[in-house]
C-alpha cells in the first residue's frame, strides 16, 4: 500500500500540460483550469480485498512545483515529497533521501510501472484528463458527478465527487472516491486553497 499511495501522489503531481482551452467549454472548467497555485488538507483511504490504511496529507501545489507531507499509518512515519526544476526528493525519518530527476523516473522505480500521471491532477480538481475520452454525469448544479477515464496505461478509473464548496471563486471537490480493482482509494478535503481572483 504505502508504494500504491506513492505511486498515486508523485504522479498526481506531474506538470499540467499546455492544453486547448476548447477541450472545456464551460465557465466552471476554464476557472478551475486557471488554478497553478493551490493546496489541500485532508486524509487518504486506501483499501484494497483485504487491507485499508489511512493518512493525513498536506498538499501545496505552485505550479508544475509541489510539497507533500504525510503521516499516519502505512508504517511509514511522517514523509515528504518535495519537487523543484532540480527533481524531485523522497524525505523518510530516519532514511536516506531517495532522489530522482523526474516523476516519471521515480514511480516506476519504486512500483515498476507508471500511475495516472497528468490525469490525477486533472482529477483531484474534479476535470476529466484531456487527452483521453470520458464518461461523464454532472449534478444539479453542473458539476462533474461520476467520471469514469482510462490512464495512460490503459487502466479503467471510476471516480466519483460530492461535496463541492466554493473556494475563492472555484467549486472544488471536498470528497473523491477513484476504485481501479482492486483498489479503493478515497479522497477527502477539510479545507482548499486556491489562487482564483
Amino acid at each position: 500500500p504505502f508504494l500504491l499511495l506513492l505511486g498515486l501522489l508523485l504522479s498526481s503531481c506531474a506538470s499540467l500540460t499546455q492544453d486547448s482551452p476548447s477541450l472545456y467549454s464551460d465557465d466552471y472548467a476554464r476557472t478551475v483550469l486557471q488554478l497553478e497555485q493551490w493546496s489541500l488538507r485532508g486524509r487518504l483511504n486506501i483499501r484494497s480485498d483485504n487491507q485499508s490504511d489511512t493518512i493525513n496529507i498536506n498538499w501545496q501545489q505552485q505550479g508544475p512545483d509541489f510539497d507533500i507531507n504525510l503521516s499516519g499509518t502505512l508504517g511509514m512515519g511522517a514523509v515528504r515529497i518535495n519537487s523543484s526544476s532540480s527533481g524531485v526528493i523522497i524525505e523518510k525519518a530516519g532514511e536516506e533521501p531517495m532522489v530522482a530527476s523526474s516523476l516519471q523516473e521515480l514511480s516506476s522505480d519504486l512500483l515498476g510501472y507508471a500511475f495516472p500521471a497528468n490525469s490525477l491532477l486533472y482529477w483531484i480538481k474534479g476535470l476529466p484528463a484531456p487527452t483521453r475520452n470520458a464518461d461523464i454525469t454532472r449534478n444539479p448544479q453542473g458539476l462533474v458527478a461520476t467520471l469514469s477515464q482510462a490512464d495512460n496505461q490503459g487502466r479503467h478509473w471510476e471516480i466519483q465527487y460530492d461535496r463541492y464548496q466554493d473556494y475563492q471563486g472555484a467549486a472544488l471537490p471536498g470528497r473523491i472516491r477513484l476504485e481501479q480493482s482492486p483498489y479503493r482509494l478515497t479522497f477527502i478535503i477539510n479545507a482548499w486553497e486556491t489562487d482564483v481572483r
